[in-house]
């Protein structure tokens, strides 16, 4: 019985041992093979490559189920090793490039990439694709037409010249509110209580939401026989037509729009007034310095850069608004609540005037750019 076992396990060493030589041969024949210019020469090794497999195969085809399973334990084996050995080089060429490169480059290339591609590329397209007609079904028949296509938007279209006052307007409403109220909110919850949690909790949800979802929920609440005009009626004030009346379109949009941010720029605030130090406003106490005093001459200044980011994010963004405008207006009535961006899908998607749109776009990303810039300036100096 111990005979007949040893003879099984040398029979099981020499199927490991003629698989592997076959394997080396091939494996030789390949590199052979590669250090030949001559076609004939490589075409002798192909032979050779085909001969030593077709051995092999008839090799495996002639083992028993016992001497195939130990033929398959040891290919399993040499696979590992060459996974091994294409690991240890792998690790040979990272070394090599990290110590010529800084790591953080190369964790840079998928956001290099992004911003490249979904960035700069369409900017670049839009710098130049606002001096000519574009036709983007056969980009071939567009044609150059140099500066018309902004002369026309500030020359004969009124919708834009609407959008442009639109805008302005619509930015300085939600950015005044929004300043205000987050202000004063962030003041009020900054402390660390149940209530002020649930609270912000609470404040944080619309947020999460989506613009179309409360877009249409507002929608309902704002309509003439609505939840806001019910309210107001119970205490005898007749309610507008809030999206149907020119006056008070723009206004409801961003009333919506502020409310559905407040929740964000919120937390932003208080994790910004959580940041200031303590000992000025001991300081402060200690001079008996009012509320409001504190609040103006300490808080404010000490928080400018962090009322800077939301300011600079809050502008781009009601520049950017397109959700709510197109939702509960469409830009009406009578183009009382269109704003650039909606007026670039319009001009660009809608009416298929690709040049016009990115004139328009271009126009926009000059007036965000520069009031960004000043806005910067002016809560640096503040700060």
């Amino acid at each position: 019985m111990k005979r007949q076992s040893t003879e099984s396990i040398e029979n099981l060493r020499t199927v490991g041992k003629r698989y592997n030589e076959l394997c080396d041969l091939i494996d030789q024949a390949k590199n052979d093979k590669k250090s030949q210019k001559d076609k004939s020469e490589k075409i002798k090794f192909d032979k050779k490559i085909q001969g030593l497999r077709q051995e092999l195969k008839d090799y495996k085809s002639s083992l028993t189920k016992e001497e195939l399973e130990a033929y398959s334990d040891y290919k399993k084996i040499r696979l590992d090793i060459k996974y091994c050995e294409l690991r240890r080089k792998g690790d040979k060429i990272e070394r090599k490039i990290f110590k010529k490169l800084n790591p953080a480059y190369i964790y840079m290339i998928p956001a290099a990439f992004g911003a490249l591609f979904f960035t700069l590329c369409p900017a670049l397209f839009m710098i130049i694709g606002a001096f000519f007609k574009v036709d983007l079904v056969d980009l071939g028949s567009s044609y150059f037409v140099g500066f018309k296509n902004f002369i026309m938007i500030f020359t004969r279209d009124i919708e834009f010249q609407k959008a442009l006052g639109n805008t302005a307007l619509f930015a300085f409403i939600t950015i005044i509110l929004l300043m205000a109220i987050t202000v004063l909110m962030a003041s009020w919850l900054q402390k660390n209580t149940k209530i002020n949690n649930f609270v912000q909790t609470l404040i944080f949800t619309p947020h999460i939401s989506s613009m179309v979802a409360v877009a249409i929920l507002w929608v309902l609440m704002l309509d003439p026989i609505g939840i806001i005009n019910q309210i107001l009626a119970v205490f005898g004030i007749k309610g507008p037509s809030w999206l149907l009346d020119p006056r008070t379109s723009l206004i409801s949009v961003a009333i919506v729009s502020v409310w559905k941010s407040i929740g964000y720029y919120t937390l932003i605030i208080i994790a910004g007034l959580q940041s200031l130090p303590s000992d000025v406003y001991e300081a402060a106490k200690l001079d008996k310095a009012g509320r409001f005093t504190t609040l103006r001459k300490i808080t404010l200044p000490l928080l400018a850069p962090t009322l800077s980011f939301v300011f600079v994010m809050k502008f781009i963004n009601s520049f950017k608004s397109f959700a709510a405008i197109d939702v509960m207006t469409q830009g009406g009535p009578q183009g009382s609540s269109i704003v650039l961006g909606y007026w670039i899908y319009t001009v660009g998607r809608v009416n298929s005037n690709y040049g016009q749109a990115m004139a328009g776009a271009i126009v926009m990303t000059i007036m965000v750019a520069f009031f960004t810039i000043i806005s910067n300036k002016a809560f640096k100096d503040k700060g």
